[in-house]
């Protein structure tokens, strides 16, 4: 009997161990952290980002009231009829310059404001990090974008921005001439990603990337692919015009 025991509890501790191993929630788990990290770190900003608001709203009111103040005094010295005709000449642009100024501190001007910063405010981690690379792309700084997109696809798995990310990082080594790891990153998006609208942009420098590395077969087959699945699309257009200059 106590065999028999003994075993159960064995059984009972490997079984219990190899779930733990082998939960296949262990990653969305991960990612629900990461998401609540992600959200704290937003709530925090956007805290923080209110209370400049109230700050500028302050200083916004003080402000309005030593621009109403020069107002009258301009006002009061253009009404004295000593006042010579050059110095009427510079208030008379004094009082345009205040005007100027009372438009820039209008309520029409501070909701702008806010609601500048309160968009800024409602950008996610996500989203800011993936801005961020994209700088680097525009920017033609293409190995730093390989690394920042990378890293982007580490942290945020599940983000619908991937495909995205992907046709960067192809499109990076395609600009930097690093054919062979363009065609494996534009084919990646092809097949993991077969509807996003990406997919015929990636088939068409795919088969570029074959070209250029003196593969006429399989480039012109992605060319032709691309003018067969998308016949009125761009890429077609761009498609026939490579495939009359490789006959």
């Amino acid at each position: 009997m106590k065999k028999v025991l003994v075993a159960l509890v064995i059984g009972l501790s490997l079984s219990g161990s190899a779930f733990a191993q082998e939960n296949p929630y262990s990653s969305q788990l991960d990612q629900i952290s990461k998401n609540s990290q992600d959200i704290k770190t937003l709530q925090s900003n956007q805290a923080s980002l209110y209370l400049k608001i109230e700050d500028l709203l302050v200083k916004y009111g003080e402000l309005k009231g030593r621009i109403d103040d020069l107002a009258r005094k301009i006002e009061s010295i253009q009404t004295n009829s000593g006042v010579s005709p050059e110095i009427k000449e510079q208030l008379n642009k004094l009082q345009a310059e205040v005007n100027a100024l009372k438009q820039q501190t209008s309520p029409q001007a501070s909701q702008s404001s806010q609601e500048s910063i309160a968009k800024s405010a409602a950008v996610s981690p996500e989203e800011s990090d993936f801005k961020k690379a994209k700088a680097l792309f525009d920017a033609k700084e293409y190995n730093q974008a390989i690394k920042a997109f990378t890293a982007f696809q580490a942290t945020y798995k599940n983000s619908k921005l991937n495909d995205q990310a992907l046709y960067y990082i192809a499109d990076s080594y395609y600009n930097l001439k690093i054919y062979d790891k363009a065609i494996i990153n534009f084919d990646q998006i092809v097949n993991t990603y077969p509807k996003s609208q990406l997919v015929k942009k990636a088939m068409l420098k795919e088969g570029l990337s074959f070209i250029n590395l003196g593969d006429k077969i399989d480039g012109r087959f992605l060319l032709e692919k691309v003018i067969k699945l998308y016949p009125n699309s761009p890429e077609a257009k761009q498609a026939k015009v490579y495939l009359d200059k490789t006959k």
